[in-house]
C-alpha cells in the first residue's frame, strides 16, 4: 500500500485504474486540513464536512480515462486540485446562501391575483392582505416567507432573530390570521 501523505503519480495509479480505497486512505489524511479551508469560508461545521464530502465524492464520480489524464498525463497535484476544490465549493456555499439571503430582503407580500382550491370561492391578494391587516410587520414577513418556502432558520437569520423569535412569531401570526378568517367568513 502506498502512504497517502505522499501523492505522486505511482501512488495515484491505482486511483486512476479505479481502484477508489486509494482515494479513502488520502481522504484520511487530507480531511482535518480541508475542513479547516471549509470552514474558514463558511463558519459550519456541518457545512464544511459537507463541502468536504462532496469534493471527494466528485472525484470517486470521475471516470477512470479522466483521472489518468488529469494525475499521471498532466500530474495535476491532487492534494492541490483537493483544497482549490474545496474552497470553490465554500465559496459556492457561500454563494447560495447570499441569495436566498437578497431573496428573503426582497420578500413583499406579494401572492397571486386569484388563488383557487377546490371550494366554490377564491381568495384573491385583496382579500388575502385585508386578513393580514391584524398582523405586524415582523409577523407578515415571518408568515409570507414560511408560504414561500423558507425555513425558519433563515428567516430567523435574515431577520437577525432567533429561531424560537420566529417559531413564535409564526404562531402568533397564524393564530391572528385563523381569528380574522372567521371574522371576514362571517
Amino acid at each position: 500500500m502506498h502512504n497517502p501523505r505522499t501523492l505522486t503519480t505511482t501512488s495515484l495509479n491505482p486511483f486512476c485504474k479505479g481502484e477508489n480505497q486509494v482515494l479513502a486512505n488520502f481522504y484520511n489524511v487530507l480531511v482535518p486540513e480541508l475542513f479547516l479551508v471549509a470552514y474558514r469560508y463558511v463558519k459550519s461545521e456541518a457545512e464544511a464536512e459537507d463541502v468536504v464530502a462532496d469534493c471527494f465524492e466528485k472525484l470517486l464520480k470521475m471516470p477512470n480515462e479522466i483521472r489518468r489524464q488529469k494525475f499521471i498525463d498532466n500530474k495535476i497535484n491532487l492534494k492541490a486540485l483537493l483544497f482549490i476544490m474545496v474552497r470553490n465549493q465554500s465559496l459556492d456555499v457561500l454563494k447560495l446562501k447570499k441569495n436566498r439571503l437578497r431573496i428573503l430582503e426582497g420578500i413583499k407580500i406579494n401572492l397571486p391575483k386569484v388563488a383557487t382550491n377546490d371550494s366554490k370561492k377564491t381568495l384573491s391578494k385583496d382579500n388575502f392582505n385585508s386578513l393580514l391587516h391584524c398582523l405586524s410587520k415582523k409577523e407578515k414577513i415571518v408568515l409570507t416567507s414560511v408560504m414561500e418556502g423558507f425555513t425558519k432558520e433563515e428567516i430567523a437569520i435574515q431577520m437577525g432573530l432567533s429561531e424560537k423569535t420566529i417559531s413564535n412569531l409564526l404562531t402568533n401570526a397564524r393564530k391572528k390570521v385563523k381569528l380574522s378568517w372567521v371574522k371576514f367568513m362571517v
